[in-house]
């Protein structure tokens, strides 16, 4: 059954026209959103290494919507290795004005993530999504707030306020259908660089992959991370 849906929304992406939206980067978000009526789904799937544990699949299964040009809208799954499900996440995304009218191009970004009992935080983060073009490069960065509900150690649930940044930078199909980018997470203890290849498949779907290295002590050492994704 998977199968045959998954083969259905690859026919139905190469039958569209294609379009600007498909991202470039794993960490960071880019300017774009869908047009109105447009669909995407995305599929992340993640090997982490933490410093001082075995390693674990990590994966997001996410469909978007174009509520209008400047407004997407989608939902997450969340699914963790020997845990199953474990959170939903609720993504907004408005561009604020067209491409080039503002010295950045800039979106706003809002997320809400319930979490599948104890087995993730609930969490609403918000971030500025700030983007410039300078012919084939792009470059953009993601400053971030985060407020989690951490579990305290007598047993109470505490909202906690953190802060990120993420910035990438990417050249525009320096091979054919290849983009190569380099992005910088920057959390506590959860530093990262991660270098990247985004790569069209056909012209409404990408690939992107790459591999974030871990900066600090308390960092994942690695996370093999990617995205296959489809919009139609």
């Amino acid at each position: 059954m998977m199968k045959k849906l998954l083969v259905s929304i690859l026919l139905a992406a190469c039958t569209v026209p294609a379009r600007a939206h498909l991202r470039n980067y794993l960490d960071t978000y880019g300017y774009p959103t869908l047009e109105r009526g447009r669909m995407e789904v995305e599929l992340w799937t993640d090997w982490r290494e933490p410093d001082h544990a075995d390693g674990f699949w990590f994966h997001q299964t996410e469909l978007e919507f174009g509520v209008t040009d400047r407004y997407t809208v989608g939902l997450y799954g969340i699914f963790i290795d020997g845990q199953g499900f474990s959170a939903a996440k609720l993504e907004n995304r408005y561009r604020l004005a067209e491409k080039g009218e503002w010295p950045l191009d800039t979106a706003l970004y809002l997320e809400f993530v319930k979490a599948n009992g104890d087995k993730a935080e609930d969490e609403i983060e918000g971030k500025v999504i700030l983007s410039k073009d300078i012919g084939r490069w792009n470059i953009s960065a993601n400053p971030i707030l985060e407020m989690e509900r951490e579990t305290e150690p007598s047993g109470e649930k505490e909202w906690e306020l953190e802060s990120a940044l993420a910035i990438g930078a990417a050249y525009d199909h320096f091979w054919s259908r290849v983009t190569p980018g380099l992005e910088f997470f920057l959390a506590e203890n959860q530093t990262r660089v991660t270098p990247g290849l985004y790569i069209d498949l056909t012209p409404n779907i990408r690939f992107n992959i790459g591999a974030g290295i871990g900066l600090e002590k308390a960092a994942d050492d690695l996370q093999i991370k990617s995205i296959l994704e489809i919009e139609f």
